[in-house]
Parts: C-alpha cells; sequence; structure tokens
C-alpha cells in the first residue's frame, strides 16, 4: 500500500541520461518558480570513479549507495513539501531514474543476481514509502548530444562512457516511461508524466519563462 501525506506545494522529479542537462534545467526552473532545489551528488559520490574503472566491482555498491541518498533526498522533498515555507520542490534524477541505470548494469551482468534482488526488494520498499511526485519530467536528448556535453564538462570520471551506454540509457527510460503511464508503478496513477525535447544548449529568457509556466500550469492542475 502507498504511503499518502497531504502536501501543500508540487514536488518535480527531472530525469534523463547522463548530460542531458538535468541540473542546470531543475536549477533554472527552480529560480523562476521560486522553489527550492535539490541536486544531484556528484561532488560527494565516492563510488563515481571506482565504478567507472571497474563496473564489475562497483556497480552494486555505487546503486544501493545512491539509492539510498534519493530516498534521503525525497523525504526531505516530502518535508519541505509538507511542512516548509517554500513553493514547491525540484529534485535532480529520482530512485525511479536510477533504477534505470541498476537494471542496464544488471544486463550487461555488472550485478549478479543475487544482488539484483536485493535492489529490487530495497527499492520497492523505498517506493511505496516516500510521497510521489506531483510531475515527473524527462529530458528527451539524443544520445550525440549527452555524449557532446559530457566532452565539453571533462570529468574524469566520465570520459570513456561509450554513446551505445547512453543510447541504452535512453531506452531504459522510455520503458520506464510506458511503466508510470501505464500504471505499473507503485505510484503512478497519482503523478503527471511530462516529455520535453531538449537537444538545444541555447535557451531564450523568453523560453524559460514559457517552459517556466507550462510547468507551474501542469504541478497546479
Amino acid at each position: 500500500m502507498t504511503t499518502t501525506m497531504t502536501r501543500s506545494a508540487p514536488i518535480i522529479w527531472v530525469e534523463g541520461v547522463i548530460a542531458a542537462g538535468k541540473s542546470s534545467f531543475a536549477r533554472e526552473i527552480a529560480k523562476r518558480l521560486e522553489f527550492e532545489f535539490i541536486e544531484e551528488p556528484v561532488d560527494n559520490n565516492y563510488y563515481l570513479e571506482p565504478f567507472y574503472k571497474d563496473p564489475p566491482k562497483y556497480a552494486f555498491g555505487m546503486q544501493m549507495f545512491l539509492l539510498h541518498y534519493r530516498y534521503a533526498m525525497k523525504q526531505k522533498a516530502s518535508y519541505a513539501a509538507m511542512i516548509g515555507d517554500c513553493k514547491g520542490v525540484i529534485l535532480d534524477r529520482s530512485i525511479a531514474g536510477d533504477r534505470v541505470f541498476a537494471k542496464l548494469h544488471h544486463d550487461a551482468g555488472n550485478i549478479n543476481q543475487l544482488d539484483w534482488r536485493c535492489y529490487n526488494y530495497a527499492y520497492e520498499v523505498m517506493a511505496r514509502t516516500i510521497q510521489p511526485p506531483t510531475l515527473f519530467l524527462y529530458l528527451d536528448v539524443q544520445a550525440e548530444t549527452a555524449l557532446s556535453r559530457m566532452k565539453k564538462r571533462s570529468r574524469n570520471a566520465e570520459s570513456a562512457v561509450p554513446i551505445a551506454y547512453l543510447q541504452e540509457l535512453k531506452d531504459g527510460y522510455e520503458q520506464l516511461i510506458k511503466e508510470l503511464k501505464t500504471g505499473l508503478a507503485p505510484w503512478a496513477h497519482s503523478i503527471e508524466v511530462e516529455r520535453i525535447i531538449w537537444d538545444t544548449d541555447t535557451v531564450t529568457d523568453e523560453a524559460w519563462n514559457g517552459v517556466a509556466a507550462t510547468i507551474n500550469d501542469i504541478c497546479r492542475r
């Protein structure tokens, strides 16, 4: 049974593949709507560099770390929306998006079947006890665009990520969106799902205002 809580402010999950532009997008929308922004843990993810060097050894540990970190982020967002004085909360990635990555590692053999069962048990418990978002927002970018952005930001841990991996992530997100829209996720019936094509790197102030207004309208339905 999904836990429900009364909330006074909307919660938005922003999702997308690596280098989709989630952080920049969420930060800009948060500023324009005066929402609280909760960012993805990049600098304090101590698994990241070891994982990219040896995925089979570190994939399970990293995904469990991220699952618990995201859960804590969602709890923080829920309480802020319920009892805080914020107008809304926007988060950079979610436990649902993390599972896309985890499943890809399982399919690639980086997470064994026993550990995959453990991960899914933890995920199901958390998914059924968090406050669902008002809006699940997917930034849809081409794999080529994401790869180009990765090269521009020059993070050492991402230097060897192949374009095929980004395409597999896109396919995983398509499956997740299908599950959300058909009610297969524990809380899918209670959220809005929106896709935004986000291949451009240049957005005018007027365009930002338009996107922010559209998101605000969806959250207030």
